[in-house]
């Protein structure tokens, strides 16, 4: 889902790859956003995509349906 960020936010790929508007990650990469950043990350097909996400803030996402998802699950 399309969203940006209110702080940091860190990303290990653990498995699979992903990509996004930044580019194209895969097991092992490391990736920090910011407040500055907007994008939709998209699994890559083929293997599950696993990662290690922390965040200093809540995301800040771009649409209706996902600022309502945001109120139950609290992200």
């Amino acid at each position: 889902m399309h969203h940006g960020h209110r702080g940091l936010e860190l990303t290990l790929v653990l498995q699979g790859s992903y990509s996004d508007e930044l580019g194209h990650f895969a097991g092992g990469d490391f990736v920090e956003t910011d407040e500055d950043v907007r994008h939709r990350p998209v699994a890559d097909r083929g293997e599950d995509c696993i990662c290690l996400i922390a965040t200093s803030g809540p995301l800040r996402f771009s649409t209706l349906a996902g600022r309502v998802m945001q109120r139950f699950i609290g992200m």
